[in-house]
C-alpha cells in the first residue's frame, strides 16, 4: 500500500494535469470514502474505520489506500507497548476550496483549522493512543 508522509501544516493545491486532483475528486465521489473521512476526525485504524462506517474490512483497506493517495487522509503510527504497532489514519484536511478559472479547476485542501499545538508536536505522524 502506498503511504504518504505526514502532511505538514498548510494548504495543498492541485491543478489540471495533476494526478492528485483526479484522485481527490474520485475519492470524494465514493460514498465509502466520504464515510471514512467523516469518521476519521480522531485517529483510527482501518479496522476501527470499517466498524465505524459499517463496511467490510477488505473494502475499508481499499478505500483507505485510495484516500491515502490524496491530501484528505494522513497516516500515523499507533505504538503498542507490546510491539504490535498499527497504522492509524486521520483526516488531513479541514477545508477544501474549488476554483474555476482560465487554467481549469484548482483544488486547495487546507488543514489550517487544525489544533496548532497538535500540529507543532505531530511532526512525525506518531501517536501514543
Amino acid at each position: 500500500m502506498k503511504r504518504n508522509a505526514p502532511q505538514a501544516a498548510g494548504p495543498t493545491t492541485a491543478t489540471e494535469g495533476d494526478e492528485t486532483l483526479d484522485d481527490t475528486f474520485e475519492a470524494l465521489a465514493d460514498p465509502d470514502c466520504r464515510a471514512i473521512l467523516g469518521a476519521a476526525d480522531t485517529a483510527m485504524t482501518t479496522s476501527e474505520l470499517a466498524e465505524a462506517c459499517d463496511i467490510a474490512l477488505s473494502t475499508a483497506y481499499r478505500k483507505v489506500e485510495r484516500l491515502s493517495e490524496t491530501p484528505l487522509l494522513v497516516e500515523g503510527v499507533r505504538f503498542d507497548p507490546d510491539g504490535d504497532h498499527a497504522a492509524e489514519y486521520t483526516r488531513g484536511a479541514t477545508d477544501a476550496t474549488i476554483e474555476l478559472g482560465e487554467g481549469g479547476v484548482t483544488l486547495t485542501v487546507d488543514d489550517a483549522a487544525a489544533d496548532p499545538v497538535s500540529v507543532a508536536f505531530d511532526t512525525t505522524g506518531v501517536s501514543a493512543d
